[in-house]
């Protein structure tokens, strides 16, 4: 809807050009009616033909009941139509009888010209006029060449003046308040189309975040399948070649059974981030151990970093603590970071994992051994980008895990940073202050 001086105009109505045509036919039929009465009372006044008085008075009123029938029924077309043709007539009297060429019949003729050019629509336009130009033409070669008798009722110059600056002005605020509409309609229009277009680019802006939320949450998913599964192929592959020495059978099953028991809240947690993401509702705090946060986490991974005969050192700085957290996204940052740890340190190395628990802050810290990335790559670690990257046995990466867990990290308030202890170690620490 638009609001316009007051006014409340429906978006069809703004643009539709029959509306606004209607609307102007509205205001003609009414603005004639008014001029007719004028000019037929200054007419009386000056002493001009009783006929020509009597033409624009009685004819008058049909333009009154145009003006209330095109407010109720509509059907402008065939109104204005019917008062054009009537308007010649009132011309054509108006030309015969108050002076022909000299008096003010000239300047109806540009009024209807506008009316018509403003109204009618179609092939009709054009037919309208060439009637009214032939209709003036004839008239004006019949009394110049004497066809026509033209009665004149100027006593003197001071009627002459008096009548045409009558007819001058009223015919002028006339078409003056017929085009103001009509532009006004036009910038209405265009302030419209200008606020649709506007719609359009944010709907569109809008789509794009929805398809790029989608993409990643994709990405989040795939990523947090992947290693699990690609786990479970290889361990499958060897029991299926009988690789394992007796007793290491029972015992790679049931690491496999902790291990997706792990994975299956680590994708519960992640489902429902998603979830949390596609409808837009607020994250959901849980009451939790600090300590016994990190612990899980250490186990979730723990196999994996068994595979590469890695160690998962556990260091906790502080006193245990129960406060409510954003529990599902902490999870999956923190085994995205450990993930990422396990796949680019040596094999026979140690992760460390490092929980420090203050009284106003909050940290988690995954360090690892392996080659410091470059201060370039440092700029676009957390850039959202599909880059394949190789660990140190050859586990293949994507490179959206951690400008995922950055995203998640912003949104929950926390800080995700990078560093590296000059040592050899990369190091991810993952912070809040605690209100």
């Amino acid at each position: 809807m638009l609001l316009t001086k007051g006014l409340l105009i429906s978006e069809e109505n703004v643009t539709n050009l029959e509306y606004i045509q209607r609307q102007i036919a509205i205001i003609v039929s009414f603005l004639a009616f008014v001029l007719l009465i004028i000019l037929g009372i200054s007419d009386f006044l000056l002493g001009m033909s009783s006929i020509v008085v009597a033409v624009k008075i009685g004819i008058s009123f049909p333009f009154l009941a145009a003006y209330f029938l095109v407010s109720k029924y509509g059907k402008e077309q065939l109104a204005i139509n019917i008062l054009l043709f009537l308007a010649h007539v009132v011309i054509c009297f108006n030309f015969l009888y108050n002076d022909g060429s000299n008096g003010p019949t000239i300047y109806a003729y540009f009024l209807i010209l506008v009316v018509s050019s403003l109204l009618i629509r179609g092939w009709r336009k054009i037919a309208w006029f060439i009637v009214s130009l032939s209709f003036f033409f004839i008239l004006f070669f019949g009394e110049a060449y004497g066809y026509l008798e033209v009665k004149g009722f100027y006593s003197s110059s001071q009627n002459l003046f008096i009548d045409h600056t009558i007819t001058i002005v009223w015919i002028s605020l006339f078409v003056v308040t017929v085009i103001h509409f009509f532009i006004k309609s036009y910038q209405n229009q265009s302030l419209l189309l200008h606020t649709i277009k506007q719609r359009q680019e944010e709907s569109l802006t809008e789509v794009k975040i929805l398809n790029d939320q989608k993409n990643k949450l994709i990405a989040i998913l795939s990523h947090d399948l992947k290693n699990p599964i690609g786990m479970l192929h290889t361990t499958l592959g060897l029991v299926e070649k009988d690789a394992f020495e007796p007793g290491e059978l029972e015992q790679i099953l049931t690491n496999l059974k902790s291990q997706s028991f792990h994975l299956n809240k680590v994708l519960n947690n992640t489902l429902s981030w998603v979830m949390t993401e596609l409808e837009n509702s607020p994250v959901q705090l849980q009451q939790i151990s600090l300590i016994k946060l990190t612990q899980e986490m250490k186990e979730l991974m723990l196999m994996q970093a068994t595979d590469k005969n890695q160690l998962i050192q556990l260091t906790v700085l502080g006193e245990d603590r129960s406060i409510s957290l954003e529990i599902n996204e902490i999870k999956i940052i923190l085994k995205n970071l450990l993930d990422n740890a396990i796949k680019f340190a040596p094999v026979n190395s140690t992760i460390c994992l490092n929980l420090e628990i203050e009284e106003e802050r909050l940290s988690w810290k995954v360090c690892n051994q392996g080659v410091s990335i470059s201060g370039v790559d440092q700029k676009k670690l957390f850039l959202f980008r599909a880059r394949t990257s190789y660990g140190t046995k050859k586990e293949k990466g994507t490179g959206v895990g951690l400008p995922l867990c950055k995203k998640i990290a912003d949104k929950i308030k926390f800080e995700l940073k990078y560093s590296s202890s000059g040592e050899g170690h990369n190091c991810f620490k993952l912070s809040k202050h605690l209100s």
